[in-house]
């Protein structure tokens, strides 16, 4: 029993901020050595399990380019929750921590059938593992790849050197869309955005202006392996140049990731916003078709809808940042990688960690931006802020989006301003209703979360004087309303006054 007990204390020591973890720089470094300092006294029966979490961990930190494409399987791997899970059994019998009720499942994800040229599909329902953080509010996500030559590797629909792809769609009914390609390092190249894309001769675009009932509404955007010309005007509209990756070497392939967000139909039943996934067709260098993949309806009426079957169970071993930088807000989109990890060129993410070490409420208000409330007003409404904003609760290590609302699910006060309230569905205090002005997130059964927002488009000129304040601390008198507080306080502290009560108590500690 000597090595529990060692083990005991090193988790109670991480747990209570003991330990120093250096990770401002890079989350990832820090969830790993969390795991690292466990794996130093873990038994040997268990083992086994750390070794595989730390090593996971430590591959994300330190591979970059022809890595990725290994580290994004084992991510994947239902296996994943196999380990987590054993984890969190020992600590659960050796510690006597537990949180939720301890199922996990190594599961799949059960789809009724593959869609050749969109192999992936996030939504509501799907790929919601380790460590995807997708955006379940009003996103949808169907995903494909390129590779940079004649013969791929599995999965990858193959260009011919110097030859492109070419989608042809339909300008799909939702808030908000956009083709986000990426390099072979999964660094972002400039989206594809909705109201850039000039669409076909005869059709209009209806993220940039009115347009007919009756007009047609079909665009064509393509993905090249050609370098970019150096003359602006030479550019092709609608067009990805990909011969090079972000950082100028040779680039072997292209991840695109076709995204919608509040569509008119509703985030569930996953959709396609009422058009047809937009065809692919593969030409050669000379302009010669050599590949092609028709539109597709991807969820058909009556069709089983795809289902993620891999469950995580709670595991209880402290996300460092929740004592790290408390109630702060950062912008990064990747846990401080060296590389995009497939983030979004168009989102401002601003995060920030909570942790039932400080509170059992987590309390967040702002001034809210405005934004088109679709479908009632259009996408281009004048005089609004910004497109829109999401926000959503997550727990890093199972991946897992707990809650999920779009701007126009969340009310604001006589101020303009929202407030959010997180806590598990038992400490929800019963004034954090939409009645008070108050939206509630759930917590879900862990020790630690992270609230996420996400806000389009990040070259909007508000967005970027947010980030600017949010990075350096300094805000202008115009946007400094809008700049997200965070505290934490008890359920009984927010029944009895409300955010004013929670942000009174830290202001007087």
């Amino acid at each position: 029993m000597e090595d529990h007990e060692e083990f005991r204390e090193v988790l109670r020591a991480l747990i209570a901020g003991d330990i120093l973890i250096e990770s401002a720089h890079n989350e990832f470094v820090g969830h790993t050595d969390v795991v690292a300092r466990l794996l130093e006294v873990a038994p040997a029966e268990i083992r086994a399990d750390f070794e595989y979490l730390h090593a996971l961990l430590r591959d994300c930190v330190e591979e970059t380019a022809a890595g990725v494409l290994g580290i994004f399987p084992r991510l994947q791997d239902p296996e994943l929750a196999a380990v987590e899970g054993r984890i969190a059994d020992f600590i659960a019998d050796t510690c006597g921590i537990r949180y939720g009720d301890g199922y996990y499942h190594a599961g799949k994800i059960v789809r009724a059938h593959a869609w050749p040229g969109w192999p992936g599909v996030g939504s509501p329902l799907t790929n919601n593992r380790f460590p995807y953080l997708i955006d379940t509010s009003a996103s949808n996500y169907f995903s494909t790849r390129f590779w940079n030559g004649a013969q791929g590797p599995p999965g990858f629909v193959a260009i011919p050197e110097g030859g492109k792809a070419v989608f042809r769609g339909e300008y799909p009914f939702s808030r908000y869309f956009a083709f986000h390609p990426s390099d072979f390092d999964t660094n972002t190249y400039p989206s594809l955005l909705d109201e850039k894309l000039q669409p076909d001769p005869g059709s209009m675009n209806p993220f940039a202006g009115p347009v007919d009932e009756s007009a047609n509404r079909r665009f064509s955007a393509q993905i090249t392996f050609t370098a970019t010309p150096d003359d602006p005007a030479d550019h092709e509209p609608n067009t990805c140049y990909a011969s090079t990756t972000r950082l100028g070497k040779p680039n072997q392939a292209v991840f695109v990731i076709y995204r919608t967000t509040g569509s008119e139909l509703g985030a569930l039943p996953p959709n396609n916003t009422g058009v047809l996934l937009p065809s692919i067709t593969v030409y050669d260098a000379d302009g010669s078709e050599v590949a092609h993949y028709d539109e597709i309806e991807p969820y058909t009426r009556g069709m089983a809808l795809p289902v993620e079957t891999t469950q995580f169970a709670p595991l209880p071993i402290p996300d460092h940042r929740g004592l790290l930088w408390p109630e702060k807000f950062v912008t990064k989109s990747n846990w401080g990688l060296d590389y995009d990890l497939l983030a979004s060129d168009d989102i401002l993410y601003l995060v920030s960690p909570y942790t039932d070490r400080l509170g059992e409420v987590f309390v967040t208000r702002a001034k809210a931006f405005t934004a088109p409330d679709t479908p009632r007003e259009p996408v281009y409404t004048p005089g609004k802020d910004v497109r829109g904003w999401t926000v959503t609760t997550y727990n890093f290590w199972a991946g897992v989006c707990n809650s999920a609302l779009i701007d126009n699910e969340i009310p604001s006060d006589d101020e303009g301003c929202f407030t959010l309230v997180v806590s598990t569905a038992e400490n929800r205090p019963a004034n954090a209703v939409p009645e008070n002005g108050v939206a509630w997130l759930d917590w879900g059964p862990y020790m630690d979360g992270q609230l996420t927002f996400r806000m389009l488009v990040r070259r909007n000129p508000k967005l970027a004087a947010l980030k600017k304040a949010i990075d350096s601390g300094q805000a202008t008198p115009e946007i400094a309303p809008y700049v997200p507080r965070a505290v934490h306080c008890s359920k009984a502290l927010f029944e009895k006054g409300g955010w004013q009560a929670a942000f009174s108590a830290r202001e007087n500690e």
